[in-house]
């Protein structure tokens, strides 16, 4: 039965006759790296063509001998070592080598032992190592931005025309891309990436106000409160947040204000509060946010101050004058 024969292999039809599917006869003056050119379109092929068939790389074989090539395990081998060189490169971007060192380190050293394995022709044992390093690379590339996320304090805010804004408080940084581009946005700093564009170029945040007033820990005794801090050269305005919490999580109230202080009439109950400050950059947008200041607010429990009481007029006495 005649075994069929590959639509690549009809090239060498001309110069060599085939014997089976995976197998040439060298022609005259027909090298392994010109048989690798033709069939793999990768003369360095020739080396595996060589360990396939048991030869030394200082053997040169005579024409007439049946030459058996790689069949399709090569290609599927390829695709596994592209995948995984692929994952590598991804996992090293993601900063993999400092956050997941070790995980990364054997990735690198598999994907080694699979390209070694690829060169002598092992293509099952270098698919299945390359398969292995595809699964270290990502694992070392999620554990990497486990960490990173775990150092990173960002905000991200899509505003009604859909402008996205990325702005870091701290840790490394985090990488924004958009529109084919990517651009790392460092600890102090935002970009503003609109609908459909690449990210405009990175801005360092404005600087955080110099709160004044209320001091830390104040008591205020009336619901009419003054808060008040020092101004920020070039600010459009500023940003006072009061929260429940010192993080902000848990606000209660957001004031825009143009000016360095304000007047407000409050709607709490009695209790611990924090004001914190971001002044707002040309374009308005939120910078760093100041340290959180406490007061206590106890405009409901003021104390009542006692009355003395009014002595009654004493009754005139009969006969007494006037």
């Amino acid at each position: 039965m005649t075994s069929r024969i590959p639509i690549w292999i009809w090239g060498l039809l001309l110069w060599a006759g085939p014997v089976t599917a995976s197998e040439i006869v060298l022609a005259e003056g027909q090298s392994l790296e010109a048989v690798a050119r033709q069939v793999f379109d990768d003369p360095t092929a020739a080396g595996e063509i060589r360990a396939l068939n048991g030869w030394a790389a200082d053997v040169l074989p005579k024409p007439g001998t049946k030459v058996r090539l790689p069949g399709p395990e090569r290609n599927q081998a390829l695709t596994a070592l592209k995948a995984a060189a692929q994952a590598i490169a991804q996992a090293k971007k993601d900063q993999a080598p400092k956050h997941a060192a070790a995980i990364f380190a054997t990735a690198r050293a598999r994907l080694e032992s699979a390209e070694q394995a690829r060169r002598m022709a092992r293509y099952r044992e270098c698919r299945r190592l390359a398969d292995e390093t595809w699964a270290l690379a990502r694992q070392a590339r999620d554990n990497s931005l486990a960490q990173v996320s775990a150092k990173n304090r960002f905000t991200v805010s899509v505003d009604q025309k859909g402008t996205t804004r990325v702005q870091v408080t701290q840790g490394d940084g985090v990488k924004v891309s958009a529109g084919k581009k990517s651009t790392t946005v460092k600890r102090g700093q935002a970009v503003t990436v609109k609908t459909g564009q690449p990210p405009e170029p990175v801005r360092p945040l404005f600087p955080a106000p110099r709160q004044v007033l209320p001091l830390e820990g104040s008591a205020l005794l009336t619901a009419s409160i003054y808060f008040s801090w020092k101004p920020v050269p070039g600010a459009r305005g500023y940003l006072l947040v009061i929260s429940k919490d010192s993080q902000g999580r848990q606000p209660v109230k957001r004031i825009q204000c143009a000016k360095p202080s304000t007047l407000w009439q409050a709607e709490l109950g009695d209790g611990n509060y924090y004001w914190s400050l971001k002044s707002l950059d040309p374009q308005g947008q939120a910078g760093k946010r100041s340290p959180s200041r406490r007061f206590v607010l106890k405009a409901g429990s003021q104390p009542t101050l006692p009355v003395a009481p009014v002595p009654a007029p004493r009754p005139k006495e009969d006969g007494g004058k006037p």
